[in-house]
């Protein structure tokens, strides 16, 4: 049976084809409205990596495109290969469908305030670290103070939730090594306590850091052979 995949404005021209009609899609944030107009018969779904729906599949980006391709060759040729490829790649961290589009560790940086910009550099190099406000203060050479408010302006989050976003995303990677136990990867996110790690974990994700391994989402290719 023939497919038809397309990548970020290629939805659109499937759209004109009238191939979406009944249809789970997606395409890139910024053209969702577009797509919804488009094709008002199609269940257009936002903030996803790639659908697939019968034999049609649509992605977010270029670089969606890339995780799409692996997902097709690892249902018809295998996980093995499908990571040899990853790797070959330079893609050791591959996204699902479900993923989310904006990576948590681009998000909140929409901004060109430099003092915010550096404190968030110093917490993204080191989530796992215990940082005050004051340390991160120093990285950005404004006070405690100021910096508490040139977040909440110029980022839209605390200092303290970004840093549990950042964490909740480090053990996201790390959950995918089901030798680790949820309480160790806790421990190597940075988090005080198990129990604080689950705590954060379904403010921001839902449910609990066991699910994520039963639902199958969890994409990370080693880097060895």
């Amino acid at each position: 049976m023939s497919a038809n995949g397309v990548v970020r404005a290629g939805a659109l021209l499937l759209a004109a084809a009238g191939l979406l009609d009944g249809r789970r899609c997606t395409t890139h944030h910024s053209l969702i409205a577009a797509l919804q107009a488009a094709a008002p018969a199609a269940k257009v779904e936002e903030n996803r990596v790639f659908v697939e729906d019968g034999p049609v599949l649509t992605s977010a980006g270029i670089t969606t495109g890339i995780d799409l391709a692996l997902h097709l060759i690892e249902r018809h040729a295998g996980a093995e290969l499908a990571g040899r490829v990853a790797r070959r790649q330079v893609v050791y961290q591959r996204r699902g469908g479900n993923d989310p589009q904006i990576s948590p560790w681009l998000a909140h940086r929409n901004h060109l305030h430099p003092a915010v910009h550096r404190a968030q550099d110093a917490i993204a190099q080191d989530p796992a670290r215990s940082w005050s406000l004051e340390e991160l203060a120093g990285c950005a050479h404004v006070s405690a103070r100021h910096l508490t408010r040139l977040f909440a302006e110029h980022a839209g989050i605390s200092v303290v939730g970004y840093q549990q976003r950042l964490r909740v995303a480090r053990a996201r990677e790390l959950l995918v090594d089901r030798q680790l136990s949820v309480e160790h990867v806790a421990e190597l996110a940075g988090f005080a306590s198990a129990r604080d790690f689950r705590r954060v974990w379904q403010r921001y994700e839902g449910g609990a850091p066991s699910a994520l391994r039963t639902t199958g989402k969890e994409r990370l290719f080693a880097t060895g052979n």
